[in-house]
């Protein structure tokens, strides 16, 4: 209406821009994954899985014949040990993934930490604040009379024989001054680090790619190796013995037969190794073959009146002639622990220990008879060979040795052996070599200058401290 004010319209302010709510991002969530591998708690975590992994490792014996297990554990214990992975406990799934963990855990801390100390070793820091040299846990503040110039160039010199690289920078306002040596220390902690990574890489390709065999052979016989694609032949084995009759070594010559020709001989012992094609053979043991002899000796009675009538030594698979007898004798089989399986009709030796030995004859007698008798060391009455004058007993045999050959492909052991030499110079760094840095500023005074120098060490602050009142010391003489 006319005469009355209009009323003025006011929008409503507008709504300011809320602050969006911060997500949980890429960049939080790669923190915490960097964080969490880095972790020492995981560090220390992993190691003390593995020293219990590794005692388990020694404790119970690794890739050993199930009748091992089973006689010493039990087959319930067995059955366990099998689905653990207990038998051969270095190539499981689960310790491999350990020790891949492990490698990332150092491998992150290798990440986080040492290029912070690589940019601080790069970095020349010569020009910086007074309150900073001040503040440094070694610092003093010395009146000197000369020139900064004279000054400088004397503590330039003082700290070149000292072993220390220094830059210096003059200007008007005064001269400033950086020095360091012993930066290698700070390296030697984090190559250190690092070697246990490459270790256990090299331990992990060994693992996945390399292989661990243990043969039982046989002076005179030709055994394939079918992960190298050649023969190898054992021309003799042999122990030597101490005057008391100790094993003093034991020793095996081997010849390598590759595409049907002789392409390496060499006699092994203990910590002497033959290798070829990368494939390396060990010197491990020996003892006495379960399946055969080398001779045996045999009593000969008369059935009826039980009287010897002859002592023979049987020669393993060569035929005896005893003529007056009218016996022809062959010793053909032989088992240590005699065991018979009635479903298969099949002798077998049920251990590898002389417990229960016997030894199986082919015997022709005076032509008209031929069998196949066993006959036992412990039990020579057990049976009775229909037909025959005579009944036989085994007094005494001589065992067939083997040696026991550990067969080994690792092509991670070069890399093992460079992470070895790098955590004994890691260490060697580490221990003896530590890093130092000294700053100074020379100010100009109406009748002199005013030096103000400080420094820091990352180890030995003891040793650093004596060498910094040293440093003190030589000036203020200089200087005085």
């Amino acid at each position: 209406m006319d005469g009355e004010p209009e009323l003025a319209l006011q929008q409503p302010p507008a709504p300011k821009p809320r602050a969006s709510a911060q997500g949980f991002g890429w960049d939080e969530v790669s923190r915490e994954v960097v964080e969490f591998f880095a972790s020492i708690k995981l560090a220390m975590f992993l190691f003390l899985i593995l020293a219990v992994t590794a005692t388990i490792g020694t404790v119970i014996q690794q890739n050993e014949r199930p009748e091992t297990y089973i006689k010493e554990y039990g087959e319930q214990a067995y059955r366990w040990f099998t689905r653990l992975g207990l038998t051969d406990v270095y190539h499981t799934w689960w310790f491999t993934s350990l020790l891949g963990l492990l490698c990332v855990n150092s491998l992150t801390c290798f990440y986080k930490r040492f290029p912070a100390v690589w940019r601080s070793m790069q970095q020349d820091k010569v020009n910086v604040s007074l309150p900073f040299i001040k503040n440094m846990k070694h610092s003093a503040e010395i009146s000197a009379a000369g020139t900064k110039e004279y000054i400088g160039e004397r503590l330039v010199r003082f700290l070149a024989e000292k072993g220390y690289r220094v830059l210096a920078k003059n200007e008007a306002s005064g001269v400033s001054l950086y020095a360091t040596k012993g930066i290698m220390g700070r390296v030697g902690a984090h190559m250190a680090h690092l070697s246990a990574t490459v270790i256990v890489l090299g331990g992990l390709i060994g693992s996945l790619w390399g292989f661990q065999d243990f043969g039982v052979c046989m002076e005179g016989q030709t055994y394939h190796i079918p992960r190298g694609n050649f023969d190898l032949h054992v021309d003799k084995f042999w122990i030597d013995y101490y005057e008391n009759g100790a094993v003093k070594s034991y020793n095996s010559t081997l010849t390598v037969i590759d595409q049907g020709s002789p392409a390496l001989t060499k006699t092994i012992t203990v910590n002497d190794p033959l290798v070829y094609k990368n494939i390396w053979f060990y010197q491990s043991s020996y003892g006495d073959a379960w399946d055969r002899i080398e001779v045996a000796r045999l009593n000969i009675k008369d059935k009826e009146t039980d009287k010897v009538l002859a002592t023979v030594d049987l020669e393993w698979q060569k035929e005896k002639v005893i003529e007056n007898l009218g016996l022809k004798l062959t010793a053909t089989d032989f088992v240590a622990d005699f065991a018979f399986n009635s479903s298969e009709k099949k002798v077998y030796s049920k251990t590898v220990e002389h417990a229960n030995p016997a030894l199986r004859l082919a015997m022709n007698e005076r032509g008209t008879l031929e069998a196949t008798p066993w006959v036992f060391y412990h039990y020579p009455d057990l049976f009775e060979i229909q037909g025959s004058k005579y009944s036989f007993e085994l007094v005494g045999y001589r065992p067939k040795k083997f040696t026991g050959l550990q067969i080994t492909r690792d092509p991670g052991v070069n890399i093992v052996w460079i992470g070895s030499t790098m955590i004994v110079v890691g260490i060697t760094l580490s221990s003896f070599i530590y890093h130092r840095r000294l700053w100074a500023k020379i100010v100009p005074q109406h009748d002199g200058v005013v030096l103000h120098i400080g420094g820091n060490t990352h180890k030995n602050q003891i040793d650093f401290q004596r060498e910094f009142k040293r440093l003190i010391q030589h000036v203020e003489t200089k200087s005085g």
